[in-house]
């Protein structure tokens, strides 16, 4: 089920939210919408301030006919099913799941 544009505009504000203004010269967080499929990704600048930004993948969000799948990424970067969390009709109850400090989803 493809995402709507609805919900496009709110993974773009919750990711532009996530971090706070003065901070986001170093880090950032980035989220990529393809298909049915939401990636949210981690960027940092680099520690010497010359080269490219780096990216490590956080979480990927699926929108099914049951709702909001949430998959966490290894180490690796490899996808595994997080299933301590049923699907829900809901993507804020997903970011939710995603902000929340229990969860290792950010380090």
């Amino acid at each position: 089920m493809k995402i709507s544009e609805t919900d496009r505009a709110r993974l773009a504000q919750w990711a532009d939210q996530h971090v706070p203004a003065h901070a986001r010269h170093e880090v950032r967080v980035a989220c990529t919408v393809r298909g049915s499929t939401a990636v949210i990704s981690e960027e940092r600048a680099p520690w010497d301030g010359t080269g490219d930004w780096t990216s490590r993948r956080i979480a990927r969000l699926r929108h099914t006919d049951n709702g909001w799948l949430l998959d966490g990424a290894d180490r690796n970067g490899r996808w595994y099913p997080y299933d301590h969390v049923p699907a829900t009709p809901s993507l804020d109850t997903a970011l939710t799941t995603l902000d929340d400090p229990r969860h290792a989803f950010w380090g």
